[in-house]
């Protein structure tokens, strides 16, 4: 994975998804699934995804995140 440098410690991303992926990302920005969502980009969704991910395999996120 190759990340882009940015402002305030970001690494930029890019992300290469499968088509199905691409449509229920679509579905998630046009508020077409019944849950209430707080995301407003499709980098928050993979953002939360990586976290979700992260916490199914049992990843320490906050240490990592503390640890800055």
């Amino acid at each position: 994975m190759v990340g882009t440098p940015r402002d305030y410690g970001m690494i930029q991303l890019n992300v290469t998804v499968y088509p199905e992926h691409t449509k229920i990302i679509e579905k998630i920005l046009n508020r077409e699934y019944s849950k209430p969502i707080a995301h407003k980009s499709a980098s928050e969704i993979v953002r939360r995804a990586i976290e979700h991910y992260a916490m199914f395999l049992g990843v320490d996120f906050e240490k990592i995140k503390s640890e800055g």
